[in-house]
């Protein structure tokens, strides 16, 4: 359990915090924090130093440690609160005070065994409860609980984006390029193509150019930015090219909404791939009936066209059974127990050109499968 702040130290970074006079952004919700975060970070970085925790886990220690760090020799702070991990962060979140809070959003996939929809959304609504004076909203209009959030804040400045044109930053006429990224049209002027490889990460560019217009940067310049310098992190969707293989790191972990994420973006891959290949694991956050969660994913894993599913983990040994009772000559699913039988498993299912998704396996396995590609 953490501790509690006592009256002396909440007095000293109460003074940290009033001698820091440049903008500081808080960034929550229950996906695309971190992806979010290094896009902001991306752009920032070219127009000063941007304090950020360098682990990125959004917990109590963490955030502590950063604002005990805040100083003029920094010209931007970024603050990551994650609340999935159960803490309320309210009392310090009254000595950091952002001048910009952006909740990706809140979702719904988990709401029916963690607390109940009132309470998930106004838990998650604490870095926007707290803003500095003037300070900020920047909230998902697609996402229902994230953008009812904006009627419980004091602040009037709220900014929305999602794929409705009523949001402040919108994306439309999306189309999915595999290895060349995403092209959309940014609030009907702009036509972008920056590579992501994700709607979901359409989602963080809106929130991610919302907060970088705000702190007084144009859109020409974080297309011309994006387009040199991004990348997504590592873990989180990065792509890797490597001897006519396409390989799409999700290693960080699976739940049942990065899982859905990971597909969708894998079958944009599909016309400039010979083959579709997933290497999964035991998903986590899934609440009660675990085995239940991982077939039901399979179920929905077998209406998608991915040629070749690898399971490793007991659990996600039921997702495979879930992909396997629909019947399907063209598709392949293999159950494996640890990262040598996944690259035995590789030697008889790759193609000349493959793409492959790796995900909730960890960066061990994921360096063991990028140097076997490597010597492909």
């Amino acid at each position: 359990m953490r501790r509690r702040l006592d009256l002396e130290e909440r007095k000293k970074l109460l003074s940290v915090r009033r001698k820091f006079k440049s903008p500081v952004i808080g960034v929550t919700g229950n996906v695309g924090k971190t992806t979010t975060i290094k896009m902001i970070k991306t752009v920032l970085d070219k127009n000063g130093r941007v304090l950020k925790h360098h682990h990125g886990y959004g917990n109590w220690e963490n955030n502590l440690n950063t604002l005990r760090k805040l100083s003029s020799d920094y010209d931007y702070a970024i603050f990551e609160f994650d609340f999935h991990r159960g803490e309320s962060f309210a009392e310090i979140l009254r000595l950091i005070k952002p001048n910009i809070g952006l909740v990706t959003n809140i979702g719904d996939a988990h709401l029916s065994y963690i607390g109940g929809m009132v309470d998930i959304a106004l838990q998650r609504s604490e870095v926007v409860k707290y803003l500095a004076r003037d300070g900020t909203a920047i909230l998902n209009k697609d996402d229902e609980l994230s953008s009812a959030v904006g009627k419980y804040i004091s602040t009037k400045n709220i900014l929305k984006f999602g794929l409705s044109q009523n949001a402040e930053y919108f994306a439309c006429g999306i189309k999915h390029l595999g290895p060349k990224g995403t092209s959309f049209t940014l609030n009907n002027k702009y036509n972008v193509t920056i590579p992501i490889y994700s709607i979901n990460d359409v989602y963080n560019f809106l929130s991610a150019s919302a907060s970088l217009v705000t702190l007084g940067f144009s859109i020409e310049d974080i297309l011309d930015i994006f387009q040199t310098d991004y990348e997504l992190p590592a873990g989180r969707g990065k792509l890797y090219n490597l001897n006519g293989f396409y390989l799409i790191d999700e290693s960080y972990e699976a739940t049942p909404r990065s899982v859905a994420k990971a597909a969708r973006a894998m079958i944009g891959f599909k016309p400039y791939t010979d083959k579709l290949i997933y290497i999964l694991g035991d998903m986590t956050e899934y609440g009660p009936n675990v085995e239940e969660h991982h077939l039901n994913m399979g179920y929905f894993l077998s209406a998608l066209p991915i040629d070749c599913l690898i399971t490793v983990g007991n659990y996600a040994e039921y997702i495979g059974r879930g992909v396997s009772l629909i019947k399907s000559k063209e598709k392949m699913v293999f159950t494996c127990n640890s990262i040598n039988e996944i690259l035995k498993t590789l030697d008889t299912v790759l193609t000349d050109k493959a793409a492959i998704t790796v995900q909730g396996i960890g960066q061990v396995a994921l360096r063991r499968i990028l140097k076997y590609l490597g010597k492909k």
